[in-house]
């Protein structure tokens, strides 16, 4: 039987982060391309559209390689 290894969570995330960002990034742009904003608010559609231009602003930082993911989790500061 083969060992298990213990799933780490923290290298998961390193791993996936750029995909997970993209989509994230394009699915609030289809949401607004296909004006499933217009459902909300405009408080909610203004903090959606914040969301969307951060989103946007980081893929673009992640592309550019300004983002940096480390595998390991920071300890919580007491």
């Amino acid at each position: 039987m083969a060992d298990k290894k213990e799933f780490d969570l923290a290298n998961e995330r390193a791993k996936n982060f750029g995909i997970e960002l993209e989509e994230a990034y394009q699915t609030m742009l289809d949401f607004s391309l296909e004006d499933k904003f217009d459902y909300y608010s405009i408080e909610e559609r203004n903090q959606l559209e914040r969301v969307l231009e951060t989103l946007m602003d980081f893929c673009d930082m992640w592309e550019r390689g300004q983002i940096i993911v480390s595998s390991k989790e920071r300890e919580a500061i007491e």
